[in-house]
């Protein structure tokens, strides 16, 4: 039987569906929820192959269904579409069109099948999800008792109000981070000790790195995650008359490069492969920012040696 290929195209409140069946298209809008995606999953025809963009929480349950069903299903990067889109000189956007778009990419590209993350690591994803606006919330409220100690008489109750929403955030910004330890500790608890023996990645680096990696299940080789996360080389040249950007590609979660960058600067230091390499680099002339890349990328070849050999670091 001929494959069908099925592109969704993800809302918070519904999605519409487009089925690509022996030159047929036929397109169905289903509710975003448990009961429409149950109806969804009914009225899929045999040998289906669904395609879908990552949405990040409104994509998941739907994709986990689908997987859980024994059903083909891919997540792919909404830029891929986007790019796709524009190679075929796309002029209108509609959720239908969209949604007949991703059945069209996923039957020319063959995308990588999903594989969903362990229940453990959603739950830690979750959890980073959320310590990330934690943090970003106690920046903004240090930035405004900050502004407010510049004036001559700052409002109590302002200063008050500011300062008990801070000790609030610490306190739930403490606890997330004890429950991600926890979590890690329970659930991968060899990986999460081996990854800290490695000198200058902390309990935190650590968790970072589980997380953004999904437990070193997404990607086979050091190489692989450097790109995903964007430390990649990136160069913009054309004959004589372009001579663009030359660095890092910068694609990706910039919180695990601040991370890593942290890392680095310790690395340079207490890490002797890494204090090696800077040191060499710097003595050629290099930049200290390009040293330091070069020292992340390093940080990440040691984290993948660990993960590959299931021992802890030996500094020879």
């Amino acid at each position: 039987m001929e494959q069908a290929y099925v592109g969704i195209d993800m809302a918070k409140d519904s999605f519409v569906v487009a089925t690509r069946l022996e030159g047929n298209l036929t397109t169905s809008l289903h509710n975003n929820d448990r009961k429409g995606i149950q109806k969804f999953l009914r009225s899929l025809p045999a040998h289906t192959w669904c395609v879908m963009e990552a949405t990040g929480v409104y994509s998941l349950q739907l994709a986990i269904a689908l997987y859980e069903k024994g059903i083909k299903v891919s997540v792919v990067n909404p830029l891929q579409i986007k790019r796709f889109a524009q190679a075929k000189l796309k002029r209108t956007k509609t959720d239908k069109v969209d949604a007949a778009l991703i059945a069209e990419y996923g039957e020319r590209m063959q995308p990588k099948l999903y594989e969903p993350p362990a229940p453990f690591m959603r739950k830690l994803q979750q959890q980073r999800m959320s310590l990330k606006l934690l943090v970003k919330s106690k920046r903004s409220f240090l930035n405004q008792l900050h502004a407010l100690a510049q004036l001559e008489e700052a409002d109590k109750a302002a200063v008050k109000a500011c300062k008990a929403v801070l000790a609030s955030i610490e306190k739930q910004i403490a606890e997330l981070e004890r429950q991600m330890q926890q979590t890690a500790e329970e659930n991968c608890q060899e990986l999460f000790t081996f990854l800290q023996t490695i000198p200058c990645i902390s309990k935190k680096s650590a968790i970072e790195l589980l997380v953004v990696s999904g437990g070193f299940r997404s990607f086979t080789s050091a190489r692989q995650f450097s790109a995903f996360i964007g430390l990649c080389p990136c160069i913009n040249e054309s004959g004589i008359s372009i001579r663009g950007y030359r660095g890092i590609s910068r694609f990706g979660d910039k919180n695990i490069r601040a991370t890593l960058y942290m890392c680095a600067m310790a690395a340079k230091v207490c890490n002797k492969a890494c204090r090696e390499l800077y040191e060499r680099m710097i003595s050629a002339g290099k930049a200290k920012k390009v040293a330091l890349v070069a020292v992340m990328n390093k940080l990440i070849k040691q984290v993948f040696g660990i993960v590959r050999s299931g021992e802890v670091y030996n500094v020879n």
